[in-house]
């Protein structure tokens, strides 16, 4: 497929939506105007940086820039790839055309309009929670499948190495922690690393003997700083 096979099903559309439409105006792939408001669509038979950049460049020329690919397979459109790409469109205010040459169809998959992040305040406070409830900073900026370090696995170590000798409450576990958090990691047991002796008692598993063993050369440093930043607070 060639972007001119695109051509005349947009140019059809925008027509019958009472437009003026005209191809290759100062480079641009298809220009369409209506009561004064220009629509502009960039073309290209895939979904690349090119055809991106050729977006930004002409979004201060028209009211509403779309940029135009064939419509993908629906394994694309389900990929994160594709759904990135998308996500990085709304930032720009692009919209995306997806056109159908079989069915001489066309699917408007984004709207060029201004895109605002929901729930920024939200996804903000999150973000503060995890980094302030860490303890330890093991964590290296860029590794893939790797073990991440969360808060939660923090506090579920701390508790695993506290129980290691034998069954603690969960009395026992929230002084020692200093968190309540840690009675929900004891229930809801994520890792399987916890096992309820009796009412408000527990004991490790065989997972969390594994779990020790592969985690000791982090325990260590983990416990160390957890009793410093408790000093810190008391001291304040």
């Amino acid at each position: 497929m060639m972007e001119k096979d695109m051509y005349p099903i947009l140019k059809k559309y925008f027509e019958n939506k009472g437009f003026t439409v005209k191809g290759e105006v100062n480079d641009v792939d298809l220009m369409a105007i209506k009561n004064n408001s220009v629509v502009l669509i960039e073309m290209k038979t895939s979904f690349n940086t090119l055809l991106i950049a050729q977006g930004i460049r002409r979004n201060p020329m028209g009211d509403l820039v779309y940029l135009s690919i064939p419509k993908p397979t629906d394994k694309v459109l389900k990929s994160r790839t594709f759904k990135d790409k998308c996500l990085i469109l709304k930032h720009l205010q692009l919209g995306l055309i997806l056109v159908d040459t079989k069915y001489n169809t066309l699917n408007f998959w984004l709207d060029p309009t201004a895109y605002t992040v929901r729930n920024r305040k939200k996804k903000k406070q999150a973000l503060l929670k995890e980094f302030h409830a860490r303890t330890t900073d093991t964590n290296i900026g860029g590794s893939h499948k790797t073990k991440i370090m969360t808060a939660y696995r923090e506090l579920a170590l701390l508790a695993l190495d506290y129980m290691k000798n034998e069954p603690r409450s969960t009395k026992a576990l929230r002084d020692y922690t200093n968190r309540k958090k840690v009675v929900d990691i004891l229930q809801k047991n994520h890792y399987g690393w916890f096992n309820r002796v009796s009412r408000g008692v527990y004991e490790i598993t065989s997972r969390g003997k594994d779990a020790l063993q592969a985690y000791e050369p982090m325990i260590k440093p983990l416990k160390e700083a957890y009793y410093k930043n408790n000093d810190d607070s008391n001291k304040d």
